[in-house]
């Protein structure tokens, strides 16, 4: 039972189902009997889910002032799994102000992958420039975080299941719009609590997002079986901290260690010729298809399996829309991505920091709300489409050598929206082999004078644009064939462009211009500007007469 504790002016409560966190408001009961409520005055934000996604919203939000509760279940730890974050989650680390935590957790660094895809020949491929990601059990990471958002001052209500969330009207305007969300723990089943936002983090539960937002793709559907396996000599493997991926004639394998002694390995089947009635079944086909593979069964040899296997859905889906007046589905909620880029994380932590961002955004500077709504939702159809089109490449590459009904079906369906594939962004690579860029660079380096103006089709509009913590809106250069993404362009090699633009015409030499430019914005390195003005020429955004 909830109750006060402390001094009006401290604020301070607590409660069996709170871990910890910023006291908000004061709190007034309804009813006295067996279904009595608690409710408080709303929060900025209610956030459904306790993984990934919802400890980093949840801290996020909380460190900037907001109040927050979280609201997670109890999770089975014996079915936990042991994933891979690549390295590039480090900078979500840093911004989480996460990274000592994370490196003092004690998990296993992993510097690569060990592939044997398609054709059976091996693959090692370590991470760029010798850097290392983190092999973690889902449990232990999960717990982490929460640990930080509850430190950061977010209300973590644990043993939370949540019963009904009743949303303001679909039909309002983006941005804050109170909602209340009935949740129930050990000590008392019926509670409720209002929050300007609900953020769905429940993963795959959707506790939101099943209300009509998701879309299943029928060409993805996938059933993981996991165990674990330990061998106290090692693995007998060239890197044993790599995580390890065999395809084989009708499914997939991978492994990830998470001590130098302790392996999950999965298998990813059909779900449609796997029948799961009964225990030993789930164990017979697990046993089978480690059979079918080649790499993967001789590293097992002399292994032991330590738990019995279980299964979880890993099916593909996604929602068009990624919410509304008060709501966000954030991380798997949103979309899944197929297992097989061991992004899922990444992912999850990146779209709770975008969450983050467009909850601040909204509260702060509500104008902006239906600007930071529309991003979000378009970031996250990017990085699902994006995820879907690597991996039917992939799957196009097993189908060559495993002619079967569960690759081939997987390569011909990889066009998550049928529609043509989005443009990429800038390619500095690309346009340093840009003839025209090349051509434009060879004439400032020869011109004893210069006439620019801007070019008759450059537009400079307001466009949204992301800072660490607000969505703002941002001048930028928009031409209608460049940049192909059509989002406009600010900055190119930390090149101000748009600054460019408005000095160009005010100066006769090159030169000239240089030291204007490094007057008026950051210092930058000759050549870098040179090759901005050279694209600015060449792409039509000057001219010079």
């Amino acid at each position: 039972m909830t109750r006060q504790i402390r001094s009006r002016q401290e604020r301070a409560w607590r409660s069996d189902g709170i871990v910890c966190g910023k006291p908000h408001g004061w709190l007034r009961r309804r009813d006295t009997g067996h279904n009595a409520r608690v409710v408080s005055e709303p929060f900025d934000a209610v956030i459904i889910g306790g993984g990934p996604a919802g400890a980093t919203a949840a801290r996020l939000l909380a460190a900037w002032g907001h109040s927050v509760r979280l609201l997670t279940r109890t999770v089975d730890q014996t079915r936990s799994l042991g994933e891979s974050l690549p390295p590039s989650c480090a900078k979500l680390f840093d911004l989480l102000g996460a990274t000592d935590a994370i490196n003092n957790a004690g998990f296993l660094t992993s510097t690569g992958n060990t592939v044997w895809w398609g054709e059976g020949t091996t693959r090692t491929a370590a991470f760029v420039d010798g850097a290392t990601g983190w092999q973690v059990v889902r449990h232990d990471f999960d717990a982490l975080l929460l640990r930080l958002a509850a430190s950061a001052g977010a209300q973590v209500v644990t043993g939370a299941l949540v019963r009904d969330v009743r949303l303001a009207s679909e039909s309002g305007r983006p941005g804050p719009a109170v909602s209340t969300v009935e949740y129930g723990t050990d000590d008392q089943p019926r509670q409720e609590v209002q929050a300007s936002f609900v953020l769905d983090c429940s993963g795959r539960a959707g506790v939101v997002a099943r209300r009509g937002f998701r879309i299943a793709d029928p060409t993805q559907t996938t059933l993981a079986l996991a165990a674990t396996w330990t061998r106290p000599d090692g693995w007998g493997l060239a890197d044993a901290s790599h995580t390890l991926v065999e395809t084989y004639a009708d499914g997939w394998a991978w492994s990830v260690p998470v001590t130098p002694h302790r392996r999950y390995v999965t298998v990813m089947v059909d779900p449609r010729t796997t029948d799961l009635g009964a225990e030993r079944g789930v164990t017979s086909r697990y046993e089978r298809e480690i059979g079918k593979t080649v790499a993967l069964r001789g590293v097992l040899n002399g292994a032991t399996r330590e738990t019995v296997p279980w299964g979880c859905d890993a099916s593909l889906y996604h929602a068009d829309v990624c919410g509304g007046p008060g709501l966000l589905l954030v991380g798997d909620a949103a979309s899944f991505i197929d297992p097989l880029s061991s992004y899922g994380v990444k992912k999850a932590l990146a779209s709770a920091w975008l969450a983050a961002v467009v909850v601040h955004t909204s509260l702060t500077n509500a104008s902006l709300a239906g600007v930071a709504l529309e991003l979000f939702t378009t970031r996250e159809r990017e990085i699902h489409d994006a995820s879907v089109r690597q991996s039917t490449t992939f799957f196009a590459e097993a189908a060559e050598r495993h002619l079967h009904p569960f690759w081939t079906g997987r390569a011909g369906g990889g066009d998550p929206a049928d529609g043509p594939e989005p443009a990429a962004d800038v390619d500095i690579a690309r346009l340093r082999e840009d003839t025209a860029v090349l051509a434009a660079f060879e004439a400032l380096r020869g011109a004893r004078q210069i006439r620019l103006r801007r070019g008759d089709r450059l537009q400079i509009e307001a466009r949204p644009a992301l800072t660490l913590r607000e969505v703002v809106l941002e001048e930028r250069l928009v031409l209608p064939t460049w940049p192909a993404n059509g989002h406009g362009i600010r900055f190119l090699r930390d090149i101000d462009l748009v600054k460019l633009v408005e000095l160009a015409p005010e100066h006769e030499h090159v030169p000239d211009l240089f030291e204007a430019y490094i007057r008026r914005c950051p210092p930058v390195s000759l050549p870098d500007f040179l090759g901005a003005l050279s694209v600015l020429l060449a792409k039509g955004a000057l001219v010079d007469d």
